[in-house]
């Protein structure tokens, strides 16, 4: 044995930790299509969420969505929650009457839930003949299988091929993307979402005018959409010499501007009509709310229930951090665009949502901050990343959305 055979290190299974062998399954992986190289990190995202939601069903004891009372199946499990409110509207319709509660407030009804995807799963149950609860969380995959894709189109407009492809894994291991695998509406929002940015980072506002209508019929997305549309037309107006703003674009800009306030406004609207009551909507949203509604001051509220004084440094924190990640170096690589609407999305939670267990789910809309999150191109740093956004789903599945009888915290 030579000396030197004593100074060489030990390496634990050199192949396996071997960053050559990273890169070549890389380099493949990138050698596919976009399309291709989307739909497998969704196959693999979408395993790893239904392989929690299997782990964590093993621990759920019989919970008033169960179908048959005695055991909860793994189709029973992906329909908790607001499901059951999806499956509601696909059955019934919405009430003409308001429900109200002891207290005189209006109560809890179908009305918080945006009626495009149960109308689009229940018709075509009809064409496949499927009942509700068994095509819902398959429609859901399909949704998520389509935005992946326009996802990481989307992505690759703004960085390389690599980062763009680490930025959707980032958004479909996030902690509340298990949603995606449920009965929930998450998922053809985030389809119809994507579109419409890519639509408007094309500038191709006219085509967006119909994606955005559908969007806000699919969750309450409207608002923040239309005050994206505003900053983003008064961005464009402010660089017209240094990004041309041709009369065209001017015309058409404005139009999808006017028309996602419109748009925004369709649901609410239909509420008022059917009940009679021109605040239907808002007084429904306020029933999760203890029946009132409160701008931004609900966020200082809560921060101190929690903790006490340090609530608004708390909440200072969490904002400062949010624009420092979206207006960072790396956060300038998703481009103007998605900045704005970032910021604008961030606005309106801020102002309009009360901070509770649904907040980490609401944050999704935020996806092109992945984008951030992407940046480096450290193996250990992506590594670390996805790891611990696995980790924080199995958290996020086993203590919001398994059900606790006789009640618990919604997800």
């Amino acid at each position: 044995m030579n000396a030197s055979d004593h100074d060489a290190p030990v390496r634990l299974a050199p192949r396996v930790f071997d960053s050559s062998l990273l890169r070549r399954g890389a380099d493949a992986v990138l050698a596919l299509p976009a399309w291709a190289q989307a739909l497998a990190v969704f196959v693999v995202s979408r395993t790893v969420s239904l392989a929690i939601f299997a782990a964590v069903l093993r621990k759920q004891p019989v919970a008033p969505w169960t179908s048959d009372g005695t055991t909860t199946t793994l189709g029973d499990f992906l329909m908790f929650w607001d499901a059951a409110w999806y499956a509601q509207i696909a059955h019934d319709g919405y009430p003409a009457v308001l429900p109200l509660t002891d207290a005189g407030t209006v109560g809890e009804n179908p009305w918080a839930f945006y009626p495009l995807y149960p109308w689009l799963v229940r018709d075509l149950g009809w064409v496949l003949r499927l009942d509700y609860h068994t095509l819902a969380p398959w429609f859901s995959f399909v949704c998520t299988a389509g935005a992946a894709i326009l996802v990481l189109v989307l992505f690759r407009r703004r960085t390389t091929p690599g980062r763009a492809l680490m930025g959707l894994a980032v958004v479909l291991f996030f902690p509340a993307s298990a949603i995606l695998s449920t009965g929930y509406a998450e998922s053809l929002t985030l389809l119809l979402q994507a579109l419409a940015l890519l639509l408007v980072l094309d500038r191709r506002y006219l085509w967006a005018i119909p994606v955005v209508f559908l969007m806000d019929l699919s969750r309450p997305i409207g608002v923040a959409f239309s005050f994206f549309m505003l900053i983003h037309l008064i961005d464009r107006f402010l660089r017209r010499k240094v990004d041309p703003y041709p009369a065209r674009e001017v015309v058409t800009s404005w139009t999808l501007g006017v028309l996602s306030c419109v748009a925004a406004l369709v649901h609410p609207a239909l509420a008022a009509l059917r009940t009679g009551s021109i605040t239907a909507y808002t007084d429904t949203e306020a029933a999760w709310s203890g029946g009132h509604s409160r701008i931004l001051v609900q966020w200082f509220a809560r921060g101190n229930d929690l903790v006490g004084g340090w609530g608004p440094v708390l909440l200072f924190a969490a904002v400062a951090g949010m624009l420092a990640l979206v207006y960072s170096p790396a956060g300038g690589r998703m481009g103007r665009t998605l900045q704005h609407f970032c910021l604008a999305y961030g606005i309106y939670i801020l102002l309009f949502f009360n901070p509770q267990t649904s907040t980490l789910r609401l944050l999704l809309p935020l996806f092109p901050v992945a984008l951030t999150l992407a940046y480096s191109r450290s193996w250990a740093y992506r590594g670390f990343v996805l790891a611990a956004f696995t980790m924080f789903q199995i958290v996020w599945v086993g203590y919001l959305w398994h059900f606790t009888p006789p009640s618990d915290f919604p997800p």
